[in-house]
């Protein structure tokens, strides 16, 4: 697994501090995303996993553009630049995961029922 690197902390840090877990993540931190995906569980009993995804990203998206807006840290910061921070973020983040449970998956326990 590739080790993380700390977010930079003037374009809205959006990771927590790194402690002694996995990928340096604090459990709580760790906690509140594995809401996220058990939410997006249960709409996928209802909606294609495509259709969860999207909302997923829609919603991540939204909540972001408010982050930025009411931000209080980093005034002079732009758009494009809380653009570029949140798109490497993310690149970082799903790099991470497919490492992590990319080989259970591989390994034969995929399947349009998996679930996170």
């Amino acid at each position: 697994m590739r080790a993380r690197r700390a977010a930079p902390r003037t374009l809205c840090g959006t990771m927590p501090a790194p402690h002694e877990t996995r990928h340096g993540i604090e459990p709580e931190f760790l906690d509140a995303a594995d809401r996220f995906v058990q939410l997006a569980n249960e709409l996928n009993q209802k909606y294609s996993r495509e259709w969860v995804r999207a909302a997923m990203m829609y919603a991540t998206a939204r909540y972001n553009a408010f982050v930025w807006i009411t931000r209080e840290d980093a005034p002079g910061q732009t758009l494009e630049q809380a653009a570029v921070y949140y798109a490497s973020e993310y690149d970082k983040m799903l790099r991470d995961n497919v490492d992590e449970i990319g080989p259970a998956y591989r390994a034969g326990t995929r399947g349009d029922t998996a679930q996170n």
